[in-house]
Parts: structure tokens; sequence; C-alpha cells
């Protein structure tokens, strides 16, 4: 045997290969396969060397694959497991024993082991490698998505001899793809745009997310390629301060993030926006900065709305400051949060003595249950609640009551959540003084009302009627029944052309006393009174306050009586014209008859003189006769 064995030694360092000092394994298995041809005694030991050597590669294989991380098994058909490595059979919770010739049904689910027989089929009839992910369950039952890698091994026919199987579980690999390209996602569709720049002259962007051409109007490509640096995309008159900032930050080795205070940009349309910058160093292992990683936010319109809440909290400030009414803030335990300075006008304390109190301390408890029920009901309803306006009486710091008047609304934050109450508390006590005095002096007028002759009603600014005396209900009627002057004109005046006319003529009349500042001068109107019958009544009209006050005075027995007297008159007037008229005729008669008689003595006169100038004549006549 020994002798064999030098033989083969001796065969092998004379075997017609090239010269070396050391052979391969596959040279090594060439010269034995040659020896093995010679037969007898070598050919044995020959053939014994060839086992020893298969089995140190198997044996080297082996632990090859024990050592390889990745799970690697073969297949001697569709369905069964030849050789395993320890990373599959630990994957499965078995030893390698246990999986070696072994058939999938027995090892795996029926669901999953259809699956892999189907992919395992499809590399057996169509000779091709293939790539797939499977989920399968590992020993601990969680599923996990392996990466199988199948190669078929072809023989010298041209068959499939076996199947290599190479698996990578890839499951945090995976969930990390999908997290980063959710994140990905996220970036992409949110305002904020995600940048590195390389810590480089101009800051050249090694990555830029793709939702940057809505805040700048370049594309991701013309960052990355240099066609626009970030550093030109910087308002002119903002670059130096922004280079400073990094340069001092920089200069921090303890600093490994910062935000910049706001900076314009410039866009490319020669837009200018608002940006807020949040930027995190990177640094090497020597500690130089090699990067700067960065999120970039528009706030362009946020600045705008902050300037404009800056310019409404100012009014709000102005308006809280200078109001005489007290503007408040509850949360919603109806604790004051804010209270302007009028506070002190109002109730004598300090807002800031107030805040943080409860709205119970500040009323009595009668008074404070009306308004908590208030309160309780518009935080329920807070959904379909507007206001509340009502009266009622708070403590002061002398701890008297005071009258006030509170106008409620909910406060909402910007989601629409309730957060609290907010509203104005008036001082009404000079109201409710005069109103008093305003009470007392309509009772009065109600008392001296209630006994004078005439009728009297009262409507509002808005028509509405008031009030009516007594007078009033005796002869008009109810005035609760005409409830505005719509249906009192309607009711007392039932004739429409009638009707119309009195209403034209009465607004005219009252614009006019308004302009003028004087009442509303008596006419005299046929009204249809309670009972049916129509009288005339002279009406007229003054404002007291915002109150009109109408004097109905009956004058139909008067303008029955005038007209009694006009027909008196008439007839009186008639006789005295018949007795004038016979008077003028005996009248015409004397003037004829004492015409008669004067033109006769006239007569009479002048034949007189007639007879005396003849007898005058006849005498001289005589005389010169003689």
């Amino acid at each position: 045997m020994e002798a064999a064995t030098d033989l083969i030694t001796e065969k092998i360092n004379s075997a017609a290969l090239e010269e070396k000092e050391l052979y391969t394994e596959e040279e090594t298995a060439k010269i034995y396969g040659e020896l093995i041809k010679e037969g007898g005694l070598i050919g044995i030991v020959a053939q014994n060397l060839v086992v020893q050597l298969e089995r140190k590669r198997s044996e080297e294989q082996t632990l090859l694959l024990d050592n390889i991380e990745h799970q690697i098994w073969y297949l001697t058909d569709k369905e069964t497991y030849g050789v395993v490595n320890k990373a599959h059979a630990k994957f499965l919770g078995l030893e390698k024993e246990e999986l070696e010739e072994k058939d999938l049904y027995h090892i795996i689910g029926v669901e999953e082991a259809d699956i892999c027989i189907a992919n395992n089929r499809e590399v057996f009839e169509k000779k091709k490698q293939s790539h797939i992910e499977e989920w399968i369950k590992n020993v601990r039952g969680e599923t996990r998505l392996l990466s199988i890698t199948r190669t078929p091994k072809i023989d010298e026919n041209g068959n499939v001899e076996y199947v290599i199987c190479a698996a990578e579980d890839i499951t945090e690999r995976k969930k990390a793809e999908e997290k980063i390209k959710e994140a990905d996602i996220i970036i992409n569709k949110s305002p904020a745009v995600a940048f590195t720049w390389k810590n480089e002259e101009g800051w050249p962007v090694k990555y830029i997310s793709e939702n940057v051409k809505k805040l700048f109007g370049y594309s991701s490509e013309d960052f990355m390629s240099r066609k626009i640096s970030y550093a030109e995309c910087i308002y002119p008159d903002d670059l130096e301060r922004v280079e400073q900032e990094i340069a001092d930050f920089s200069d921090e080795e303890e600093i490994d993030e910062f935000v910049h205070k706001p900076y314009r940009i410039l866009t490319k349309d020669n837009n200018v926006k608002i940006v807020k910058n949040w930027i995190f160093i990177v640094r090497d292992f020597e500690g130089k900065i090699t990067h700067y990683k960065g999120i970039i936010e528009d706030i362009t319109e946020r600045k705008r709305i902050d300037e404009a809440l800056l310019k409404s909290e100012e009014k709000f400030r102005l308006l809280a400051e200078n109001s005489v009414d007290c503007i408040w803030m509850l949360d919603k335990k109806l604790k004051f949060t804010y209270l302007s300075p009028s506070t002190e006008r109002i109730l004598g304390y300090k807002p800031e003595q107030m805040i943080g109190t409860n709205l119970s301390l500040h009323f009595k408890k009668k008074e404070f249950l009306k308004i908590g029920a208030l309160a309780a009901n518009a935080i329920k309803n807070y959904e379909t609640f507007t206001h509340y306006t009502f009266e009622t009486k708070m403590l002061n710091s002398k701890n008297d009551e005071v009258d006030i008047e509170i106008t409620s609304r909910l406060l909402l934050n910007n989601q629409g959540k309730l957060i609290g109450l907010q509203g104005l508390t008036r001082d009404i006590t000079e109201r409710k003084q005069a109103e008093e005095v305003l009470r007392e002096s309509e009772e009065k007028f109600r008392k001296l009302t209630e006994h004078l002759p005439v009728a009297i009603a009262v409507v509002d600014k808005n028509e509405k009627t008031e009030y009516a005396n007594r007078k009033y209900f005796e002869t008009i009627g109810n005035i609760y029944e005409t409830p505005n002057l719509a249906d009192w004109f309607l009711r007392v005046y039932p004739d429409e052309e009638y009707r119309k006319y009195v209403i034209e003529k009465w607004y005219v009349d009252l614009e006019k006393s308004i302009n003028e500042g004087k009442e509303v001068e008596p006419f005299e109107y046929n009204i249809t009174c309670k009972d049916g019958k129509v009288r005339v009544m002279e009406i007229s009209g003054t404002w007291i306050g915002d109150k009109f006050v109408t004097i109905f005075n009956d004058v139909t027995e008067r303008v029955h009586a005038e007209a009694e007297l006009q027909k008196l008159n008439e007839k009186l007037e008639q006789r005295v014209n018949e007795r004038t008229a016979e008077l003028e005729k005996q009248n015409e008669d004397l003037e004829s008859m004492n015409k008669a008689f004067v033109g006769r003595e006239i007569r009479m006169i002048e034949l007189k003189g007639i007879i005396k100038d003849l007898e005058e004549q006849i005498a001289s006549v005589e005389n010169e006769g003689e």
C-alpha cells in the first residue's frame, strides 16, 4: 500500500502537467483521474485518494455554507430539499438533518409551500435563474420577506440536475425602503424642501427634494447639475448675513444644528419669498465639515399673516385699552385669562388681580347659578351657539353689586375647537337709573293720561303700539288689536281712497315735524270707532324721546254744532238777502217818488224865477213908458 502511495506520488511529480511547486485541487483531481485509468493497486489507491479529496471538498463546502449569513439550500426537485446551510435551518427552527431530503409540505405551511413550489416549478421547467420576493414565516411565527434567487444546475444532457437557492431576509430593508419612500412622498408633498449642500463655495447641491420647484421655480435637476447654485437664489441684501450665520455656527464645534433667521430668496421668476431654514452640520471623523443638510420652508404667507396679526393685535390692544367696556376671556373652566384695563373702572380690580380667578368668585350664588347655566349650555352646544346678551349684577372690589350687561361668545382655536369664552362687560348703572327714572316718569304719565278727556296712544320708533289711555279704549277701541300703524290705518279708515289720503298727509306732516323739531299740527280726520260710528278726531302729536305720543281730540259735537250753525247762518243770510231785496225795492220806489217831487219843486222854483223875471221885465217896460 505504501509502495503504491509512493508510486502515485512519483507519478504526480512526473505528471505531464505544467511544472509548479503546488497543484490546485482541480489539477490534483485530474492527475488522480489519469492514474485510476492505469488500474491495479495504483488505480485503487488513486480512487481512494479521489474519495478523500471529494470528502474534503464537501467538508470545506459545508463549512463555507454554514458560515454564510444568507440562507442557502439545494432542491433535488420542485418539492424536495437537498443540502441546506445552518442559516436556513435556523430560520425555520430546525436542524439541517431535519430538512435534508424532506418534502416542503412537511416543513412550512400549505399556503406558503404552494407558492414556493410554483416558483420552483418555473425554474425547473424554464431552466432559467429567477429572482422573487416571498413572505415566509420563521420559527417565531413572524412573517418575513425573503429575496430568493433560484439557480438551476444543468447537466451534460441539458437537464436540471438540481436547483441552488439563496435567500436574503430583506424585511427590515423593505420596511426602511418603505419608510424612505413614504418620507420622500411626504417631503415632496409638503411645503418644506430638503437640501444637502457640499461645504464648498456657493454651496453646490448634492441632494434636493423634487418639490423644490414649487418654492424656487427651479427643478431639482437645475440644482444638481449646478445650473444654479443655492447662493445665487439668496436675496443679495441677505446673502452676507446668511453667510456670516453659517460661519459663526460652524466655528462652534459643539453645535451640530441651528436655525437661520428668516431671509429672502429670489425665485426663477424673480419673485421675492421669505424662508425659514433649519441647518444640520455634517462632519467627518476628523471634525471637518463636509456637508450641510437643511430643511427650507416658505413662510412668506405666514409672515404676512403674522404682520397682519400684529397689526390686528395692536388694534385690539388700542381698542381694549381705550374701551369703556371690559373685554375679557375665559378658559373652559371659567377662569379669567384676559381682562382689559377698564376692569378697574367698572369693578375696582386691576386686570392682573382677576386673571386666574374663577368666574364664580365675582357673583353672588343666585346670580352665578344663572350665568353658570348659560355658560354650560353654550359650551355643550358650541357648534351651533352664537352669543348671549343679558343683564346681571357683579361684585366689585368692595363686594357691592354692580349692574352690568354681558355679551358673550365662544372662543375657538384655528381648528374650530372650543377653548373658552370671550365677551364684553358693560356698566349699566346709569342706564338702569335712567330706566328707573323713565319708568317712574311713564307711570306718572299713565296716571295723568288715564283721566284726560282726550284719547292718547303711544307708539315706538318702529311704529309698534305700546300704550293707550282709558279714553282711547272707550272710544277708538283696543289698541293691542292693532299692534302696528299699518293695522291701525286699516281698522280706522276702511275706505281705501280716504285711507290713502290720510296716510299720505300724515307722513308728510310727521316728516315736517321731525325736520323742524316741532309738534304735528292738529288736523281733523274722520275715524271709524269701535262702535262702528264715524267720529271726527282732531289728531296731533309730539315726540318724547324715541316714542311718539298721539293725541285724539273728539270734535264730533263741535263739528256738528258748527254745521248746524252754518245752516242757521245760511238761512239767516237768505232771509236777510230777501228783506234787503224788499227794502231795496221800496227804496227804489221812494227814490222815484222823491225824484218826482224834487223835480216838481225844482220846476216850480224855475217857474217862479221865470215869473219873477217876467214881472221885472214888465215893470221895466212900464217905467220906460212913463
